[in-house]
């Protein structure tokens, strides 16, 4: 590898700047466990996500179901990181949120891929389903 070869500099000098980006957008998340997000930054993070994001909007304080899938989705937070981000937002705390996303009934769990929607399914589900969509979702990624 020479430092004389502008075309692969430039090459190396792209990945590098890339890697910056990545990290700095990392220390805003954790990436082994699920990042409690607001209204203010939910957007930012699911288009700038390097890895598809996934999203429970839900409402803790008195939806059982949501009480049901919080273990969940925090185990399968550990078991996909570095695979998917997951990303929770409290519906009831952040109500306009919810009216964007079109968000009528609770838990509601929404995939995106590179800023896009492209997955969502809403209420409880067994552990075992609920990582066979995610693993589903996360082969359609990897096929296209």
């Amino acid at each position: 590898m020479s430092d004389s070869d502008p075309e692969l500099q430039a090459i190396l000098n792209k990945k590098a700047a890339a890697l910056r980006e990545n990290a700095r957008f990392f220390n805003k998340v954790n990436r082994n466990s699920v990042t409690n997000v607001t209204d203010a930054n939910i957007d930012e993070i699911i288009r700038s996500s390097p890895l598809p994001v996934l999203v429970d909007f839900s409402a803790d304080a008195w939806c059982r179901p949501c009480q049901v899938m919080a273990p969940v989705y925090e185990e399968l937070s550990r078991e996909f990181a570095n695979r998917v981000l997951f990303l929770k937002i409290n519906t009831d705390r952040y109500p306009q949120v919810a009216g964007i996303y079109r968000i009528f009934s609770v838990p509601t769990f929404m995939m995106f891929n590179t800023g896009n929607k492209i997955a969502q399914r809403t209420g409880a589900a067994p552990k075992p389903k609920f990582k066979a969509w995610i693993e589903e979702i996360l082969h359609r990624i990897q096929s296209n």
